[in-house]
Order: C-alpha cells, then sequence, then structure tokens
C-alpha cells in the first residue's frame, strides 16, 4: 500500500466520524478543559465485539470455485500477493490482495450465502501502515505506527507555532457478512507534551479522551499478543491450490423444455397520476410474478411487490398521504431464459437525482430447483468462461471514459482512475455485478461506475460480446 493511501483511510474514516456527528479526527489543544478526560489512563469500553451478532457459513459452500474464478480475472501485475485470512469463526476463509502500486486499492473478498463481495480497502502490511487481524474473532486492526502526521498548530496562549503529531488506529469487526467500525482512536500530543487519545464508537457514542498513547489505548480493545498478520503467497500458487479442491466447479441449472415466457405473468398493471411534493406526476408499474411453487420463490415474489408497494398504493388511492416517496416513476420487466434458466429482469426509472435513480433488479432461476442462481452457475449453464466475460467488460467498459464524456478540463489521469476503479470492482461472480443473457445469449452486465462527483458510483448495463 503506498503512502497516499494512508491518507485516503484516514480522509474516509474523518467523513465518517462527521457524518456520526462525532469528533475522531484529533485534538487541536492539549489542554484538559479541551476534552473530556477518563480518570484513568486506559480507555472505556464503547462497546463489546463479542456480543455482535455473528453470521456463520456452512462449510460445504463452496468457496474455492468463487475464489478461484475471482483469482483468475485479477490483473496480477497490480495484485501479484493474496492470502487467506479467518475473520470470523467458521470454516470459509476471507481472502485479501495486496498491491504496492499506489494507484490501485487493496481489497478484501468474503463469501456470504448470497455469493461473493469484494469491497476496495486499504488493510494490507505496508511500509507506512500495519494490518493484523485476531483469527476468528472478527476483529482486525490497521494503523499507522511507524508514520506521523505533523502539523503546526498555534498555542492559544502564547500565540506562538508548535507541532502537532497524530497517529490514528482503525479496529473493526467483521460479522461474516460485512465490515462494522467499532473503533477509531487517534493519538495527539502537542510539542513534548503528554498523549491524548481520542476512542470513538461510530456507530453509537461519541468520542472520549484519555491521558494514554495509542499503544496502551489499543491493547483495551485489540489483543494484541494474540494478532497475526497474513501469509502472502503468490496469485498464481493461489489460483493453483483452489483449482483441485473446487466442490462443484462445473455446476449447471436443470433441464427444462418449455417456455420460459409461461412462468412469469403480470400480478399488477396499474397506473395513474398524482401529487407527489405539489407535483403530478404519472405512475406506472407492471409488476411480474414467477409462477412456481416453493419458498424461495415465494420470498422473490414478496420482495418484488414491496419494491413497488408505496406507489400501487398512492395509484390506487390517490388522496392517500404517502408515508414513504415512491421509489420509481415506471417499472416494467423482461424474460428471458435457456439451458433451464429463467431471467427476470425488471427495470424503473426514477424521479432524477441520486435519491432515486433508474434501477435494475434481475433474478436469475434454476427452473428445476426453483431456486436463485448466483453467477457462476449462470455462466456455467450458457457454457461461458468468467474470465471471458471479465475481459470482454474489460475491453468494452473503456468506451465511457474517453475525454469526450466528461467536463472540458477533466485531466486524462482523473479519467484513467475512474476507468480503474470501475474495472478493479467488477468480478463476474460477484454479487454487486448481476448479469443476465439476452435471447440472443449475450450477456448483459449491470455494474458500478465510478463517477466524478455526487454518488460515488451509478448503475449502468452493458452488453458483452465475448
Amino acid at each position: 500500500m503506498s503512502y497516499n493511501n494512508v491518507h485516503k483511510i484516514i480522509s474516509a474514516v474523518c467523513i465518517l466520524a462527521l457524518l456520526f456527528c462525532f469528533t475522531a479526527c484529533g485534538n487541536t489543544n492539549n489542554t484538559a478543559g479541551d476534552t473530556e478526560t477518563a480518570t484513568s489512563d486506559t480507555a472505556p469500553i464503547l462497546k463489546d465485539p463479542d456480543n455482535m451478532p455473528v453470521v456463520t457459513l456452512s462449510a460445504d459452500i463452496d468457496w474455492q470455485s468463487l475464489y478461484y474464478e475471482r483469482l483468475r480475472s485479477l490483473d496480477i501485475k497490480a495484485y501479484p500477493r493474496c492470502a487467506l485470512i479467518y475473520l470470523n469463526n467458521d470454516e470459509v476463509p476471507e481472502l485479501v490482495l495486496d498491491t504496492d502500486d499506489e494507484k490501485h486499492d487493496d481489497m478484501l473478498t468474503y463469501v456470504t450465502e448470497n455469493g461473493l463481495f469484494t469491497t476496495s480497502e486499504d488493510l494490507m502490511a505496508a511500509e507506512q501502515t500495519d494490518f493484523s487481524y485476531i483469527e476468528k474473532t472478527g476483529r482486525f486492526l490497521l494503523s499507522n505506527k511507524d508514520s506521523q502526521i505533523i502539523n503546526n498548530v498555534a498555542d492559544k496562549t502564547t500565540g506562538k507555532a508548535t507541532t502537532q503529531r497524530s497517529r490514528y488506529a482503525w479496529i473493526c469487526y467483521f460479522n461474516g457478512e460485512l465490515q462494522d467500525i467499532t473503533y477509531y482512536l487517534t493519538e495527539d500530543r502537542l510539542g513534548d507534551g503528554d498523549p491524548y487519545t481520542k476512542i470513538s464508537d461510530l456507530t453509537q457514542n461519541p468520542s472520549v479522551s484519555v491521558k494514554a498513547d495509542l499503544p496502551t489505548a489499543i491493547k483495551d480493545y485489540y489483543e494484541v499478543d494474540q494478532a497475526k498478520t497474513p501469509e502472502f503467497m503468490s496469485v498464481d500458487g493461489m489460483i493453483d491450490s483452489l483449482k483441485g479442491d473446487r466442490k462443484a466447479p462445473d455446476r449447471k441449472a436443470g433441464d427444462y423444455s418449455g417456455d420460459v415466457h409461461s412462468l412469469v405473468s403480470t400480478y399488477k398493471d396499474v397506473s395513474g397520476k398524482v401529487v407527489i411534493s405539489d407535483k403530478e406526476k404519472t405512475l406506472h408499474y407492471r409488476i411480474p410474478q414467477i409462477d412456481l411453487e416453493g419458498e424461495e420463490i415465494e420470498a422473490i415474489n414478496k420482495e418484488i411487490l414491496e419494491l413497488f408497494n408505496e406507489g400501487v398504493a398512492m395509484i390506487e388511492n390517490p388522496d392517500r398521504k404517502a408515508t414513504d416517496h415512491p421509489g420509481y416513476q415506471t417499472a416494467d420487466y423482461s424474460v428471458y431464459g435457456q439451458n433451464g434458466v429463467l431471467s427476470l429482469v425488471i427495470s424503473t426509472i426514477g424521479f432524477g437525482g441520486s435519491d432515486s435513480p433508474d434501477q435494475h433488479f434481475i433474478y436469475n432461476i434454476d427452473i428445476a430447483a426453483k431456486k436463485k442462481i448466483g453467477n457462476l452457475c449462470l455462466l456455467n449453464s450458457y457454457g461461458v468462461d468468467p474470465q471471458l466475460i471479465e475481459t470482454a467488460f474489460t475491453e468494452q467498459v473503456g468506451q465511457f471514459f474517453t475525454k469526450d464524456q466528461y467536463p472540458a478540463g477533466t485531466s486524462e489521469d482523473v479519467i484513467d482512475g475512474l476507468y480503474r476503479e470501475t474495472v478493479e470492482m467488477f468480478s463476474p461472480v460477484d454479487v454487486f455485478n448481476l448479469i443476465y443473457f439476452d435471447d440472443a445469449g449475450n450477456p448483459t452486465v449491470l455494474y458500478r461506475q465510478k463517477q466524478l462527483a455526487g454518488e460515488p458510483y451509478v448503475e449502468k448495463a452493458l452488453t458483452l460480446y465475448p
């Protein structure tokens, strides 16, 4: 990880702290009157990670196939090393991807019951930053113990500039599905004065300050002596080790010889004019339901209805005052399917703006099993190599990252960075990216495209021709 990435983390955490109305970004003064000082030199516990809900996965989940395909899609020049670690208390490991290239972020990949997730994080061991974890407890630590941020701060009494030294530690908890930030600690000291450590629980409590240095404060939250660091190996080596361990690398959907269009019907088709924020709008929803039996199908149909309940209620009773703003102006659906797969694609149009964007919802169903399937099974059913999808995506998405697509004066480096981040976050087996095949057998992917400002990404649909 590069030195610049350390500052990116600090900025991101500080923004989170501001959003939660906390003051986790350090003191500017070193007087007791400026802080709420604890009575002891150790930090009080704000939240107990041991009491957080824990998600565990069955040992028979085919995580080897998911990681195998994820690694095959990597640019190994940017990500030459990886490691398996056990964060939460089950037998399914998490995958960390390390980079030395300052243009890239490190990545954490993990498996849930719904599939594979990848997040870009600055996590790995590096010259300026340490990453460690306590095995099967869910706790991991990011700290910059080998570097300091130095600012010149004017003393309130004398008006003379003095030096403020700040270090940070970011203690997180991983419950098997996501990362919850539990504590963010900063150590500040002015000149040669005593250190003050601020500890913030970014989810519940405001920060408190204690008269202690950072290593002392960390020990009250994180068992340093039990911590491990990842044992990295080459990506090629990891691919070889996973290849033979895959449980169901060729899994495909079952057979079906009927008409897939007959498996979906219109549950409701409603339209009408309603008044929203003193403006008249026309809502039109054509809502589908899947005509198959089974608990999972029932849950999907219920989920679809709940997406549009508020808008339907407003149409059917225009005098009704909405408790929630209806998410979409229109919704319609299309049905595709081959090779035992039913693909239901719901397309919506929002009201404009980041609060209600256009969006798609895709449900790929194994018709014989009456269950939703992930991208890997879908690609296997169509006989398409995930790496082929990755390559086609990387090449074809570049058309959206040219100078004529951005405001005049946008530098090529900025555009290249947005392209790189978009490509980096795409994986054909990641649940963030939805895939379906049209009637011609071409895959369409819904992915997240990085933007210059505002929302960090917008959803885009791209039909690939591999």
